[in-house]
């Protein structure tokens, strides 16, 4: 199963104008290349990121392997060199590389930090390994790295088994996902470990309620655009399990959304309307409103959008929204500028782009899409939408639906995500 990492890019961006208008796309008017401003896009595949320049399609960089950071602005890429490993960051909007250092044994890149002054690295999955599915094994063993090489990288052996998930915003905490039991997973739990003192601990609820042990699998991840806090969407890999012991079906897969919150250390999980339990990964996406204080769940196939209230983690609304499809192979959505639309992407056999306001959930427009659509991205100006469809990219018009550019550049893997880094 494909985990969405979404890199929520903060920046400052000018409101984009609202849609208006009938269903059908605009034609395409004739703008040429030289018409779309030069912009530096980072793209999310399954193999790592790419960073591309449009509208020429020129290929800065092809990090296979590599991690992006949450602003997306840099890249690490590790790679085995005899006993030791060389890890390399990347400057996103040039693809030059700005630091290199060694570091012993023979390691990949799992998380890094909003600052980019950390770098969690284990060692290499098994090839051909699934990374959603967890390791079997008693002991756990962490480095984390300096990426300039200044400070000495520290290590960590844990009893137990433990995943990195995201650092803390003040880079002294690893929050890390603790597989239960150690040796036959079947539930994870939140932890944190203490990168001075070297101590694993407990991650509390804001309402100091104590650590759940949750059976899920993850499907999205979608970071705050301040870097504070970190969404995950799960669903249930055990029938009839809900966050804090709620009642449920014993037959039901209830999704959730796990808030971790990277500046004050607690966690809590957010339970879903049950319109959206059951469902496959390829239905449900989530996108965080440029203010951060909205957090929106969708569901193309049962045709519901949910708000989340991102500070008091409750959900404010949920709307019915006919996407007319009961298949998708994928499901994208980004806000506009103002957050004033909410972009919904699907792909598949019929491949459609959505426009909804956000204020009276109406479906605004939908625009079909040549190609199989996979990813949604914004220009940081607002003005231009950016969409995947698999291995290539187009431009279009966020107001009318028309495409501006089809960009000269085609992936070697599918793009599942897209950000804009800016010029």
């Amino acid at each position: 199963m494909r985990l969405k990492l979404v890199m929520v890019i903060s920046a400052v961006v000018f409101a984009a104008a609202a849609c208006t208008g009938g269903a059908s796309p605009t034609p395409d008017t004739g703008s040429s290349e030289s018409s779309i401003p030069r912009e530096t896009l980072l793209l999310g595949t399954d193999s790592g990121p790419l960073a591309i320049r449009v509208p020429a399609g020129s290929v800065l960089f092809d990090g296979a392997g590599a991690v992006a950071g949450p602003e997306g602005s840099l890249v690490f890429s590790a790679s085995s060199h005899g006993r030791s490993t060389v890890l390399k960051t990347i400057e996103g909007t040039t693809g030059e590389i700005v630091s290199t250092t060694r570091i012993p044994g023979d390691l990949d890149v799992r998380v890094v930090s909003g600052s980019g002054r950390g770098v969690a690295l284990m060692a290499p999955l098994p090839e051909g390994w699934d990374p959603s599915t967890p390791i079997p094994r008693s002991h756990t063993t962490i480095v984390v790295a300096d990426p300039t090489g200044a400070h000495a990288p520290r290590n960590y052996a844990l009893d137990g088994n433990f995943e990195p998930e995201a650092f803390a915003t003040d880079d002294q905490r690893l929050f890390m996902i603790q597989h239960l039991p150690a040796e036959t997973p079947t539930v994870y739990r939140v932890t944190v470990l203490d990168l001075v003192r070297g101590r694993v601990k407990p991650v509390f609820g804001p309402f100091k309620s104590p650590p759940e042990r949750m059976p899920g699998t993850r499907l999205q991840q979608v970071f705050a655009p301040d870097g504070d806090q970190l969404y995950t969407l799960y669903t249930s890999s055990h029938p009839g399990y809900a966050p804090h012991g709620a009642p449920v079906p014993s037959d039901a897969s209830v999704s959730f959304v796990h808030v971790l919150s990277l500046a004050n250390g607690w966690a809590h999980c957010v339970g879903l309307p049950r319109e959206l339990w059951n469902q496959p990964a390829s239905a449900q996406t989530m996108a965080a409103s440029s203010d951060g204080t909205r957090l929106y769940i969708v569901d193309s196939v049962r045709g519901m959008v949910s708000v989340m209230d991102t500070e008091t983690l409750e959900i404010l609304r949920s709307e019915t929204i006919d996407f007319g499809h009961s298949v998708v192979a994928d499901t994208s959505a980004k806000l506009s500028a103002d957050d004033g639309t909410l972009f919904v992407g699907t792909g598949g056999e019929r491949s459609i782009l959505y426009a909804i306001d956000t204020t009276t959930f109406d479906m605004t427009h939908q625009w079909p899409v040549s190609g199989d659509l996979s990813g949604l991205g914004l220009s940081v100006d607002g003005l231009r939408l950016y969409v995947a469809l698999g291995d290539h990219l187009a431009v279009l018009d966020p107001t009318t639906g028309g495409e501006l550019l089809a960009v000269p550049f085609t992936s070697p893997v599918p793009i599942a995500q897209v950000s804009a880094l800016g010029a």
